[in-house]
């Protein structure tokens, strides 16, 4: 054996091995090991480190290398034991029901082996390092120093050092996990109302009641009684004589009630992928332990009667991962802060503050879990200052100056001395009551309400919020050409009738054979219809045969976005991230 080489106990002299218990002196004299023992001690030798890789395996498989460095002739031994307690064998390189360990070996101030894992999922293995005894060598491991996660719960792979002559790493080979690449609008997705104070008789202007918390914005589409749904009216202007801020006006004339509760879809309305679908999306399956790469397609396509146009090739910046907290039943108040008879804070209670950090952007949403958020709003430290003299002293005069002093100073995301309830096994904290603070005063509907988003965006503000490092490159976006064909003749006329209308939004210029483009192609101003034959509006007359073919360009019915995707440190359960559209695209 390899510690028979070590100058210690002499076992075999000239080819003659000494009997069991026995070694040979110097001098070519047996002696008993016991003797020995007992007048001279032990030979202390100490393993200072082991390092072992604990990332988790990869899904197929992998090799890790083992480094044990320590005093020379410090002995070990090492056993790989899997959860079903089979045992890995050094030599065949395979797992095996039979007990099996690399069996004491000399540290040699370093020794490096390696294990070899097959593809498995949902399994672990604990490699146990053993401080050996052998004859006169005492094997003993560095001083435990032990790590605790901030639940107090021991971290076995971050402890170094043993107490015992055992010290053990545990490695997990867990299951492939989903990882969805999807596409939302945050704040032009849900619909929201407004009532009317006055009624319009053939007008394309609508008077309400109030636009305060509507979240009403160009581009929705009006509905509601007097309105039909196929006329395909869309607000165009607010306020657009600049004396009333609850006056819109909309792109076609029509009749509205007064006192009547009208709809507004945002222009992202019923678009795909979604928060609610995956149509369009790509889904991966990938390994925790492993840098994961792979191509990606994700299709986009608004609901009939609307368009897409594209603003910018689209990057790792605009990918988005989404918390929900529910935020407590009253707000905590500031000191110095404002808070208009109790009726607005900065400060909030949540149920989670784990990975929570500052820069992350509140719901912006007009309905749902954002309908009582005032936003655009972020995380945000809280500070205020003061203002004070100072007298500067120099050799010829003093200069007196201004200066500002912090007087509160308030961390955007606080424990408030909440302990850490949940950690996964890798020490990440997942659980963890506290507060945030917005640098947006938030109105006190906003208590108890549940599941409110909290938006991370780009690599570092999703490696924050899942521990997942996640980047895009290559990135390519496409988009459809709409056409259609005249459904009758056209004779020096704007009014234009189409066989489909569905593709075809305000604001594309028209092309084709027959399009009067003296000056420029002319634009769409207006359609009768959301979707089917109908007729649409132009900027200028034109003069056109049936069945002649036109095209629609500044929008498309679809957008194909497509690139790779590199991923490292997978999170331990399935993920969701999704592209901004709002930060890319826009749609009309």
């Amino acid at each position: 054996m390899a510690y028979e080489e070590s100058g210690l106990f002499v076992k075999i002299k000239d080819g003659v091995k000494a009997p069991k218990g026995f070694h040979y002196m110097p001098n070519g004299r047996l002696m008993s090991d016991a003797d020995h023992i007992a007048i001279n001690g032990y030979l202390e030798q100490t393993i200072t480190s082991v390092n072992i890789d604990t990332r988790d395996l990869k899904f197929e498989g992998e090799q890790r290398d083992i480094t044990i460095r320590g005093d020379a002739n410090a002995v070990f031994s090492i056993e790989v034991i899997k959860n079903d307690n089979t045992y890995y064998d050094f030599e065949t390189k395979t797992f095996t029901a039979t007990v099996k360990r690399l069996n004491k070996k000399l540290v040699g101030n370093s020794y490096n082996t390696s294990v070899k894992f097959p593809s498995a999922s949902n399994v672990n293995y604990t490699i146990n390092i053993i401080a050996e005894t052998i004859h006169n060598v005492k094997t003993k491991h560095a001083e435990y120093v032990e790590f605790r996660n901030a639940d107090d719960s021991i971290n076995t792979n971050k402890t170094t050092g043993s107490n015992s002559n055992i010290l053990s790493r545990i490695l997990y080979q867990d299951a492939l996990k989903e990882l969805s690449l999807g596409a939302i609008a945050p704040s032009l997705t849900d619909t929201t109302t407004a009532t009317t104070s006055a009624s319009s008789s053939s007008s394309n202007r609508m008077v309400f009641s109030s636009f305060a918390d509507s979240g009403v914005v160009i581009g929705d589409k009006v509905t509601g009684t007097g309105i039909a749904a196929d006329v395909h009216a869309i607000v165009t202007k607010i306020n657009p004589d600049g004396d009333n801020a609850n006056e819109i006006e909309i792109s076609v004339a029509d009749s509205a009630s007064d006192a009547t509760s009208y709809t507004f879809t945002p222009p992202f309305n019923g678009t795909t992928p979604s928060f609610t679908s995956a149509t369009g999306a790509n889904l991966f399956n990938f390994s925790t332990g492993a840098t994961n790469v792979s191509s990606f397609t994700v299709t986009v396509t608004p609901l009939t009667g609307r368009t897409l146009k594209v603003i910018k090739t689209p990057s790792t910046n605009d990918l988005v991962s989404i918390a929900r907290v529910d935020i407590g039943s009253a707000a905590i108040a500031l000191e110095d802060e404002n808070t208009s008879s109790d009726s607005v804070f900065f400060r909030w209670p949540v149920d989670n503050i784990a990975n929570l950090s500052e820069g992350m952007v509140l719901d912006p949403a007009r309905s749902g879990t954002g309908a009582n958020t005032t936003t655009p709003a972020f995380i945000s430290k809280y500070q205020t200052t003061t203002s004070t003299t100072q007298v500067v002293e120099s050799d010829f005069e003093n200069e007196i100056k201004n200066i500002n002093i912090i007087k509160v100073d308030v961390p955007a995301v606080d424990s408030y001395n909440n302990p850490v309830t949940t950690v996964d096994r890798n020490g990440r904290i997942t659980a963890q009551a506290g507060n945030i603070i917005f640098n947006v005063q938030q109105a006190d509907a906003l208590k108890s309400d549940i599941n409110v988003k909290i938006y991370a965006y780009g690599n570092s503000g999703i490696k924050r919020m899942t521990g997942m490092d996640v980047d895009i490159r290559d990135v390519t976006i496409t988009s459809s050409q709409v056409s259609t064909t005249t459904s009758g003749a056209v004779d020096n006329s704007t009014t234009i009738g189409l066989a489909e209308v569905g593709n075809v939004s305000a604001g594309m210029t028209v092309r084709g054979v027959g399009i009067n483009a003296s000056v420029v192609n002319p634009t769409v101003v207006s359609k009768s219809t959301t979707s089917g034959a109908g007729n649409i509006v132009v900027s200028s007359a034109q003069t056109l045969e049936s069945g002649q073919t036109l095209f629609f360009d500044g929008g498309t019915n679809s957008v194909v976005i497509k690139g790779t995707i590199e991923v490292k440190q997978m999170t331990l359960a399935n993920e969701k991230i999704y592209f901004d559209l709002e930060r890319f695209l826009s749609a009309s």
